[in-house]
């Protein structure tokens, strides 16, 4: 009954059969850790889908299939779907409580408050509503803009569960919000504490003698607001130490008698029947993103772009480098103006003499719409082959010339561009050989802003190749039961660029990483005090945020900014992550790809070094909950002023029937309402087909204005999406530095076009073991010029440029009033 229930998201009703279960059963234990499960595994969509699929076919109208169809269609961000199943089930039983409780969920994910009034009045209460009445009223006053009322409904709420982390979520993002950083700061703390006493908890409820610690449980089950699980553990306590007490206590009851009464959600919200002016600060409510729909082909075997990924074994059920490797990197390395693209292999794990591969490879775009394998050419071919992860470009020695940077099993790889269209193997005199363990993503940023690119890789976890531990369930090949958590972390490192030679100057900087377990990173000045900043996306724990406090100075303080964890207060498997100012005012957010039923995080900057968890609020969770992303980027690939987002995503292991292995990309355009919409359906062939997606680089390869990306997916060709959307009009900068590094890594560029503002800035590092276009990209919408240009450099020098035509180049370097026209482009 628990799993039909589950799978027609009836959870309420599920948890009570469990309750039942727990005063029937004569082992209470045995209930109370899948009632655990029940609110913490992953929803099994991909076994869902099939069992509907099968039930469909033999019992075509049975309303509980449709039901069910519905609630899966919902969590996968399928509204248009699920709004059809749910409509059938009303229309076949029209009071049915279950459906329009279904409807109210439907609505919510969605964001439609008028449906979700409608829903109130069809629902009874249960016999205490209150958690759900101020819930409601919580969602009911955001989407008003009341915040005031907002924060009210979320104290009740933490009132009566100190332990909700939605609460404690939404109160520090309002504190923050109002000014009250000390409160937010406050409240972030209670919502780490809740973490780690949740971790505690199934800890001991999953180890071997839960009963022996019984009193503990009871405790811990109590500060996370579980009742039904502190009465068990704390009848279990008394009975097991009779000692304690004086008589045995009876065994407690938990099943309640169903309420009497008639009322109805809308009876106990009255004020909430009809909607109250919203405020003027918040825009309109959903809708479809206005620019054009965005159309991408797969051109990569069409362009020569020849290349098979290795990840070195027939499955991926483990957890060793195997599971992380590919990446991606675009720059010009021959200076023509266009885009080439280097991609990193994996091949034999673990690499060797007698393991063999054919390598990394180079191909240069030849400005005709096709690329060359120039791999031999170049040098690279010649190089010691080891096993590869990730790839990240700069001039480090400020030559003009793009440099390579590779992280592999064990080792970095530094290759220096001579300018000739070949590369040398600087590793040793640079400073970075050596046994490196575990490098992933890697970002070069001048971080002591001396005019030079300095360098921060991101490390993951101690892991012997000759020792593979047992991950998959032997009952149960569908559960994977190693987590990153079981093996030590690994420190991340900062170098410091002294002329070329690289100093680890981690400790020296204050960069303290003792459980990382990082897998990607971004260097960006978040806070606009014109210091370049480092965020770190960590693997099963907080998520770092270096603060640049200057002479090569950070100080760690995600938790307290609000971008440590999930808005639920999860740790998360944080992979990529994606910088750009994603709702146009002003400020650079952050993306971070998770693992599945976790979904991309989407952490809106408010401001003052904060951030608060948006994903739900701009419609990401559900399109992304059931991905597990890795490569992300922030394109305008339809040129209409609004960045979207792609993302390119895969499991780990083969969780077949239950849980999907190889996935789809995922591309969602932005709105003017500041919301993503999912269009990967509509976006031509690439996004219909499933892979193990890892490293993604986005840029524009043939130079017509339009973003397209590149995508490695392990044991498959390389995928390359040329965008042949009809959008808007666009401008390209490219940025030199002259007192500034010569990437100008830091700069902020400020553009007016149309009367439209939009705010950019040139990046280190992002996405995940890939590198992007380093040109910056504007889509324009309709407008045909731009009006104004006006750039902060590193150095803190401003240049304006004023009237220039769109759908064009521009090469703007520091201290030069005049805009020139870019390498590699026409008029």
């Amino acid at each position: 009954m628990v799993l039909l229930l589950r799978e027609e998201g009836r959870f309420a009703e599920a948890r009570r059969w469990y309750v039942e279960g727990i005063d029937l059963g004569r082992d209470p234990v045995s209930a109370l850790q899948p009632l655990y499960r029940l609110d913490h595994d992953p929803f099994p969509t991909e076994g869902v889908r099939q069992a509907m699929e099968s039930a469909g076919s033999q019992a075509p109208d049975d309303d509980r299939v449709w039901l069910a169809r519905a609630h899966l269609a919902t969590r996968l961000g399928q509204f248009t779907e699920a709004d059809r199943w749910l409509n059938s089930c009303l229309q076949r039983r029209p009071e049915d409580p279950v459906a329009w409780r279904a409807r109210l969920e439907w609505a919510m994910a969605a964001g439609r408050p008028d449906i979700a009034r409608q829903t109130l009045a069809h629902i009874p209460a249960e016999p205490d509503p209150r958690a759900l009445l101020w819930t409601l009223r919580a969602w009911f006053a955001r989407r008003e803009g009341d915040s005031a009322m907002e924060q009210a409904a979320w104290q009740h709420l933490h009132d009566l569960d100190p332990g909700n982390i939605n609460a404690l979520d939404r109160l520090a993002e309002l504190a923050t919000a109002a000014g009250q950083t000390d409160r937010a700061a406050q409240i972030r703390r209670q919502r780490l504490k809740r973490e780690e006493t949740d971790k505690a908890y199934v800890k001991l409820l999953t180890g071997a003698d839960p009963v022996a610690h019984a009193g503990e449980l009871a405790q811990l089950a109590r500060e996370l607001g579980r009742p039904t699980d502190e009465k068990i553990w704390s009848y279990l306590a008394a009975t097991s130490e009779p000692e304690r007490a004086q008589a045995p206590p009876a065994p407690p009851r938990f099943v309640q008698a169903n309420s009497s009464s008639r009322q109805t959600l809308a009876d106990l919200l009255p004020d909430l029947r009809t909607p109250r002016q919203r405020s003027a600060a918040v825009g309109p409510t959903p809708s479809v993103a206005a620019g054009a729909t965005p159309w991408f082909v797969d051109d990569a075997a069409a362009a020569g772009l020849r290349f098979v990924h290795e990840n070195g074994r027939e499955t991926a059920r483990l957890i060793p480098p195997a599971s992380a490797s590919g990446g991606v990197g675009l720059l010009d390395y021959d200076g023509d103006g266009w885009l080439d693209v280097y991609v990193v292999q994996g091949g034999p794990f673990p690499a060797g003499p007698a393991a063999p591969h054919d390598g990394d490879r180079l191909f240069r775009n030849q400005a005709n719409g096709s690329f060359v394998d120039v791999t031999e050419q170049a040098g690279i071919a010649a190089r010691v082959r080891g096993y590869g992860h990730g790839v990240a470009v700069a001039d480090f020695d400020n030559d003009g010339r793009p440099d390579l940077f590779l992280t592999r099993w064990h080792s970095y790889a530094l290759l220096r561009n001579q300018g000739d269209g070949r590369f040398e193997d600087v590793t040793e005199q640079a400073g970075l050989a050596g046994d490196r363990d575990w490098p992933t993503s890697a970002a070069f940023a001048d971080l002591d802003n001396d005019g030079d690119l300095d360098l921060y890789v991101c490390h993951y976890i101690s892991w012997n190749e000759t020792d593979h531990p047992v991950c998959i369930d032997p009952k149960n090949p569908s559960r994977y039961n190693c987590n990153p958590r079981d093996f030590a972390a690994l420190p991340d490192h900062v170098f410091r660029n002294d002329g070329g030679r690289f100093v680890d100057v981690t400790a020296l900087a204050g960069v303290v990483d003792r459980d990382g377990r990082g897998l990607g990173v971004v260097a960006a000045d978040l806070d606009g005090d014109h210091r370049i900043d480092l965020y770190v996306a960590n693997d099963t724990t907080a998520n770092y945020l270096w603060r640049n406090l200057g002479d090569f100075r950070f100080e760690e303080r995600a938790l307290e900014a609000g971008a440590a964890t999930s808005g639920s207060g999860d740790f998360q498997a944080g992979m990529g992550v994606a910088c750009g100012d994603l709702d146009g005012d002003g400020r650079l957010d952050l993306a971070v790809t998770n693992f599945y039923n976790e979904s991309t995080s989407f952490f809106r900057n408010l401001g003052g070094g904060f951030f608060g968890d948006r994903g739900d609020a701009i419609g990401l969770g559900p399109p992304s909950r059931y991905l597990l992303g890795w490569g992300i980027a922030f394109p305008d690939v339809n040129n209409d002023g609004r960045l979207d987002l792609l993302t390119a995503n895969g499991h780990i292991y083969d969780g077949r029937p239950q849980l999907p292995f190889t996935m789809p990309l995922q591309l969602l355009v932005g709105g003017i309402d500041g919301k993503l919409t999912d269009v990967s359906r509509q976006a031509g062939p690439p996004f219909h087909s499933l892979h193990l997606g890892r490293g993604l680089a986005a840029g524009d390869l043939d130079n017509d204005g339009r973003i397209d990306a590149v995508i490695v997916a392990q044991n498959e060709p390389l995928i390359y999406l040329h965008n042949r959307t009809r959008g808007g009009h666009f401008v390209t900068l490219r940025l030199e530095g002259t007192t500034s590094n010569r990437d100008a890594v830091g700069a902020r560029v400020t553009l007016t076009a149309g009367g439209r503002r939009q705010v950019a800035q040139r990046i280190g590092g992002g996405s995940f073991q890939s590198a992007s276009d380093p040109r910056l990209h504007f889509g324009l919408a309709d407008a045909t010029r731009v009006e104004t240009i006006e750039i902060v450099w590193p150095s803190g020098r401003v240049d304006h440029y004023r009237d220039l035509a769109a759908d064009a180049a521009y090469h703007l370097r520091e201290g030069n009033p005049a805009a020139m026209p870019l390498k590699g482009w026409g008029p």
